[in-house]
């Protein structure tokens, strides 16, 4: 079946378009029949983050939830890890979390979750959209068989509470958090309460998350660290599952020297990572000893890396890193802790390798998939694939989120790596 709602991270769109409080709960139905279980008390897990439009949808999608004689665990305002942490801990059915990740305060969306905690899979997803497509043969339960709603604060704190166990940092440090206006904010002030730190974009009125902040406008916590004497920072996105570290002076760190940060403090072997890493990471694990799995990209490629590899640690370098022996999710409050801990021994975050050179660039388009299935574009790919040839990579392909077709050349020659680039980013914008 084409689905026709899920990109590669659950359901997300603009509201008042592709979202809507209909769909809420359409959706919340749907996920009810889904993750039933017969004999047995049902409950869902709903966590959101500060958009304004959250609370339009969390009504709507409770309601489909109970009308279905399934209960809803009301999480409020939590990062996207506190629901599949509180799925566990409390033996839900499925968790979805209403959020729109990165994107911003016009747009949200739904994540979803089965009872083990983990992303649903493809026929899930596929299940979810026949059922709101056949949503008349899913009649309301009778008024005395409805479910509640319910409210927890429990999990919230059981997840604070296991975060705090991973700092093992040097009070001393001055930290500095750049929260996004997002579902972070409370839950920082909590965690890193016996710390020295900062917070900024930490005022969320449920129409600023991720506007000029967080992860994906890393230029925001640059300047502040540029200017203050701290550290190290954290820029999160929206729902706090992405991280971006920056250093004094306003040095990013790569996401790739994250992971391999994490993989030596926490002694994994294997790992997976997705194609979107760096050639000189994979190279490096190489020469260690480390099995390095490479999969698609999406957290959801990554877990299903994770569990046929038998392996723990999972990261992408976007910023996404997923601990498995400590969470269900990726979590970047849950990295920014072990990153504390690592500076202490490693204070200028360095790695034994160099990395390639990389042209990446996302451009904007009208219509992705038409673009790319375009045989001008195919025959440029392939043409510039003869001229870098052994010496590095090209990837071209469609945001799974967004009207975006992003390039990625990488290779040891940085002017044929650039003169690549150029050439496919022209491309695309005379389709565009």
């Amino acid at each position: 079946m084409f689905k026709k709602l899920f990109g590669t991270d659950g359901i997300r769109g603009e509201w008042g378009e592709k979202i809507t409080p209909e769909l809420a709960f359409e959706i919340g139905k749907a996920v009810a029949v889904i993750f039933e279980r017969k004999d047995e008390v049902n409950n869902i897990v709903v966590g959101r983050d500060t958009r304004l439009s959250g609370d339009s949808l969390s009504g709507s999608l409770f309601a489909g939830i109970t009308c279905m004689g399934v209960n809803v665990i009301d999480l409020g305002v939590v990062p996207t890890a506190v629901v599949p942490f509180a799925i566990e801990k409390l033996k839900a059915n499925a968790g979805i979390m209403i959020t729109a990740s990165h994107n911003p305060a016009n747009h949200n969306g739904f994540k979803f979750f089965n009872g083990n905690g983990f992303r649903i899979s493809e026929e899930q997803e596929s299940h979810i959209e026949h059922i709101i497509a056949n949503s008349s043969d899913f009649a309301a339960f009778s008024f005395d068989k409805l479910g509640k709603i319910l409210f927890d604060n429990s999990s919230l704190n059981s997840y604070i509470s296991m975060v705090k166990k991973e700092l093992k940092a040097s009070k001393n440090l001055k930290i500095a958090f750049d929260c996004a206006n997002g579902a972070s904010t409370q839950v920082v002030k909590e965690i890193f309460k016996d710390y020295n730190f900062e917070q900024i974009s930490s005022t969320p009125n449920g129409l600023n998350i991720n506007a000029g902040c967080g992860a994906i406008h890393i230029e925001n916590l640059k300047n502040f660290m540029k200017k203050n004497n701290f550290d190290i920072g954290f820029s999160f996105d929206g729902d706090a599952d992405r991280v971006k570290v920056v250093l004094p002076g306003g040095k990013v760190i790569p996401g790739e020297d994250i992971i391999y940060n994490l993989t030596k403090y926490n002694c994994y072997n294997p790992i997976v990572t997705t194609k979107m890493s760096n050639m000189a990471l994979w190279n490096q694990f190489e020469k260690e000893g480390i099995k390095c799995a490479i999969v698609g990209i999406g957290e959801s490629e990554v877990i299903e890396g994770l569990l046929e590899n038998n392996a723990f640690f999972g990261g992408e370098n976007n910023g996404h890193f997923l601990l498995l022996d400590k969470g269900k999710s990726s979590d970047g409050i849950l990295v920014a802790a072990q990153i504390l801990s690592i500076l202490s021994s490693n204070p200028t975050f360095s790695v034994p390798y160099t990395p390639y050179h990389q042209f990446d660039k996302a451009v904007a388009v009208n219509n992705k998939d038409d673009i790319m299935n375009n045989s001008f574009i195919l025959e440029k790919i392939e043409l510039c694939e003869s001229l870098l040839g052994e010496k590095g990579r090209i990837l071209v392909r469609a945001s799974g989120t967004e009207e975006l077709i992003r390039i990625l050349v990488e290779g040891e020659d940085e002017k044929l790596v650039e003169e690549i680039g150029a050439i496919l980013e022209n491309s695309v914008l005379k389709l565009a």
